[in-house]
Formats: C-alpha cells, structure tokens, sequence
C-alpha cells in the first residue's frame, strides 16, 4: 500500500467553527410581562421563578429592580416565535418608546396599589384587601384552563406584600394625616381615651393646664407614624411609660429606655402613657419655646443640657 493510499482511506476532519457568544433574549414561549425573567433564566440556566421574585421584592424597596426590568424589556430583543435563540424582527422606534411608556405606567400603577395596601391595612381596612387578593387568585386559577394570565401575579405581589409587611409589624393610622395641635386648657378638657393620631405632626401642649403644687396629671397619647411633641412646665416631672417601635424617644433633651416608670413622687407630676409605630416622641420642658411647626427645634432653641437639668430638679424628690 503506497502512501497515496494511505492518505486516501483517512477520512476528512470537519472544519471547527468558531462558538457563537451567547446572547439575551427576551423569552416568548415563558413570559408574564415582557420576557425578562424567562429570559435571563435561559441564558443563566436557572427557573425564571428566582428572578421574577427579585423583580417583584425591589418594587417595595425603591424600585430600582423594576426599573432595570422596564430598561431590559424595551432595549433586549425579543426571540423568534418557534425559535428559540434566534432574534425576533426589530422593533420601530416608535413602539420601542410605546412599550417604554406603557411599562413606566406599569410600574407606578403598581406602586400606587402597594402604597394603597399600605395605608389600607394601617387604617384597618385591611380585609378588603385580602378579599382582592383572594379574588385575583382565584382569577388566576379559572384563566389557567384557558392559557392563563401569569401578569395577574404582579398586581396580586403589589398588594400582598405591603400588607402583610404592615400587619405584621402592627403599624395602625388611626387618627388622621397631616398635622395637628392640642392645646387644653384645663385637665377635663384631655380626653379620656388619650390623643391618636395617624401620620404627620402631633404636639400635645400642656403648659395651660391648671398645674397645682400638687397636680398629678394623666395623660395617653398614641400615633403611626410622625412626630409627637409634647410640651410641659419647667417645674413639671415626667413619669410613666414611652416608646417607639421603630424610632427615637427623647426626654428633656436626653434619650430614654422604651419605659420611664421611675417611680418619681414629686408634685407637680405629668404621668405620661405614650407609644408611637414609627417615628419620634419628643418631650420638652420649657415655658417660652414655640412649638408652631417651623418654629421648634429642640436640639438647636433650648440647650440639652439645660433641659435635662431642669427635669433632674423637677423630679427631686423634694420637688419644687
């Protein structure tokens, strides 16, 4: 056998084509919305589910993840139907901006729905929500014998999330929202069920009181969200209970523990039960300060040291 022989009976190597680098693409056999998530779990090879749990979580902690969907679903191309892999016509310029728009609205509306949740469960009115909630599951359930409708999942996430957020961690808006002062002249004018309020700016005053050498007043006070102040005589000693869920309490220009319950006998004596969901509850000993909103700055009017000084000696137990 000669050697062209030999060469003959080889067979002939194919020619390696170089690998394609992988592209994105919009998924169209997997999608809710847009794509994306089934999408990226092709390209990385993992369920779709991960993503569109992570899309759906940013809306509530600033939405910058909704954001970055709305940015993938106008700018990556869309496969081919019945080809997996393989880009899709281009869209015009027009619809691009079309879609763009349309997904901006999407993710406000949704946003909108989840602030509504919010404020419906802080307010008591959660129940109705849950019924919509339940309603839109059950709308799921009867259209997945007809092709399904995966998008109702996004508005049923909207509201679920904040309301169970807010259920849970007990926040309520009983009370009203906005701004609002209390300035009673004498002690039957304090309510017998304390002082609510919602959101916003509380200040209770309560230096035209009546005060006697011998007063021990009581007083309840409860609010969501905001800023609760609360104003007393100079000579006057603050005891009772006050805290914050989530917030700060400050008392006399000093911070406090969530209960001051010291066990103070001095007279005149403002035995106060205080609470707040979120925020501040700040108490001020001073005769002149001007509690109008704009006007009182605890930190910057009046010196902490001064205030704390003031209550040290109030509450001495020979008193003043």
């Amino acid at each position: 056998m000669t050697d062209q022989d030999t060469t003959r009976q080889m067979p002939s190597q194919p020619a390696l084509e170089p690998q394609k680098p992988r592209r994105l693409f919009r998924s169209r056999s997997d999608r809710m919305l847009g794509g994306v998530s089934g999408g990226l779990g092709d390209y990385f090879s993992v369920d779709p589910v991960i993503f569109r749990i992570g899309f759906g979580v940013t809306l509530f902690f600033g939405g910058l993840g909704a954001l970055l969907y709305i940015a993938l679903m106008i700018f990556v191309p869309s496969e081919q139907e019945g080809a997996p892999g393989t880009p899709g016509p281009r869209r015009s310029f027009g619809r691009v901006v079309l879609l763009g728009l349309l997904a901006v609205a999407a993710f406000f509306a949704l946003l909108f729905m989840g602030g509504a949740a919010a404020l419906a469960a802080a307010t008591g009115n959660g129940v109705l929500i849950a019924l919509l909630v339940v309603v839109i599951g059950a709308a799921l359930v009867a259209a997945a014998f007809n092709g399904g409708a995966r998008w109702l999942i996004l508005p049923a996430l909207a509201l679920a999330i904040p309301l169970g957020t807010v259920a849970a961690a007990d926040i309520e808006f009983d009370g009203g929202i906005g701004e609002t002062s209390h300035r009673p002249q004498t002690v039957r004018a304090i309510p017998d069920e304390g002082y609510e309020y919602g959101i916003g700016d509380q200040r209770i005053d309560l230096r035209d009181l009546d005060w006697s050498k011998e007063s021990i007043i009581e007083v309840k006070a409860e609010q969501g969200i905001g800023r609760m102040l609360i104003a007393v005589p100079e000579n006057v000693c603050v005891d009772g209970d006050v805290d914050a869920d989530y917030g700060v309490v400050e008392i006399a220009g000093a911070e406090s523990s969530d209960s001051l319950a010291s066990g103070y006998s001095a007279t005149p004596r403002l035995e106060l039960d205080a609470h707040i969901d979120a925020g501040k509850i700040e108490v001020v000993n001073d005769d002149d300060a001007d509690l109008r909103r704009g006007h009182f700055d605890g930190r910057d009017e009046i010196g902490n040291d001064e205030l704390r000084e003031r209550m040290e000696s109030a509450c001495a137990p020979s008193g003043r």
